[in-house]
């Protein structure tokens, strides 16, 4: 009995021992299988990782690499509704009446004139250091002088375009410094001032290089569509009663031009000159809440009223002028109005904007 009972025992121990090794190995097995898996995923996450950060710019990259795994989960739900869609749309039967989706109105094309005041493919090569502002030398687009008038005939912007512009070539070309195109000229000295061929040559980028606060080059590129916001040294007048240091304003189109000048007053009348200017929308200060280091809070700007002709809304500068771009916040909380430039205008470069501009800006220190 103590024989089979050690068997016996034994037995039980044998088939005991060889349970747990079947399910030793049963787990070996599975947690092999299952970390295998994971192990594999792991590697492709990080392989994704991997391909988020070459997308960053190397600062402050966790952040980024965020938003591109959320847009890219985005994504991969519409496409799985889209799909879901369509596989019920194949398998609904087919009705006697076709339903039609609403479409959107179709859009009315682009103007020429927007187009041409900021050309898409224009390349600007390196521009040198020393050199103050640089413009291409293309002469692919163009306007005519009086192309835009003809296209937006009851714009506010374009009143006296041609008188204005000329009236700030001949100033420049007698040599009259800059006071903000106050100078006034008969209709023969105008007259004089002959664009040859009639045409203005249009560019999207300007570069100009300036000197920053602590002594060192930099440069900025002013775009008609995505920067076009610059300052200039102001030229108040000197019994104003809050003066600031600068002006500021929008660019609208970049341009240059082959000009001759005749008459008595031309000093070679034989020179064709190339001549650039830019096109620019002009900024008031809101005199009624100073801002600067004085107030603790940024200066707050408007643009000028278009209906006001004396207000000098639009007109036009030298390059030569800029100090460097700046950086204008929209006043959101004020919202937008369509006052002070009513209707379409050729100087707004976008078909969104529901004829509409910012009622303030902050001028960003």
């Amino acid at each position: 009995m103590a024989f089979n009972g050690r068997l016996s025992r034994c037995y039980h121990r044998f088939w005991h021992h060889r349970l747990v090794l079947d399910s030793n190995r049963a787990c070996k097995f599975f947690t092999f299988y299952y970390l295998a898996h994971f192990v594999s995923q792991g590697e492709l996450a990080h392989r994704l990782a991997k391909k988020f950060y070459a997308k960053t710019n190397k600062r402050n990259f966790e952040r980024q690499i965020a938003s591109q795994e959320r847009r890219q989960r985005l994504l991969r739900a519409i496409k799985k509704r889209v799909d879901e869609h369509a596989d019920k749309t194949a398998a609904a039967p087919p009705s006697d009446a076709t339903i039609t989706p609403p479409q959107a109105p179709p859009q009315a094309p682009r103007s020429r004139t927007k187009n041409a005041l900021a050309p898409d493919d224009e390349v600007l090569p390196r521009t040198p250091p020393r050199q103050h502002h640089h413009i291409s030398e293309s002469k692919r687009t163009w306007l005519g002088t009086l192309e835009m008038e003809e296209e937006f005939p009851n714009d506010p912007a374009l009143v006296d375009f041609l008188p204005k512009l000329k009236s700030h070539l001949l100033s420049r070309l007698l040599g009259v410094a800059y006071d903000g195109d106050e100078t006034r000229y008969s209709i023969q000295d105008l007259a004089d001032v002959n664009i040859v061929r009639e045409r203005l040559y249009t560019h999207k980028l300007l570069r100009v290089n300036f000197t920053t606060y602590d002594v060192r080059r930099d440069q900025d590129t002013l775009n008609t569509r995505t920067h076009p916001d610059f300052m200039v040294l102001s030229h108040e007048d000197k019994d104003e009663s809050s003066p600031h240091p600068y002006w500021y304003g929008r660019v609208i189109g970049i341009f240059h031009a082959d000009v001759r000048h005749v008459g008595p007053k031309s000093k070679d009348t034989s020179k064709i000159r190339r001549m650039e200017f830019l096109w620019v929308r002009w900024f008031g200060r809101d005199l009624s809440r100073p801002g600067g280091w004085k107030y603790l809070r940024p200066h707050r700007i408007g643009f000028l009223d278009a209906s006001d002709t004396e207000s000098g809304a639009f007109g036009f500068l030298d390059p030569a002028e800029i100090i460097r771009a700046v950086h204008l916040e929209p006043a959101f909380h004020y919202g937008r109005t369509d006052q002070l430039l009513r209707g379409p205008s050729a100087a707004r470069h976008y078909d969104g904007e529901d004829h509409q501009d910012y009622l303030f800006f902050y001028v960003n220190l």
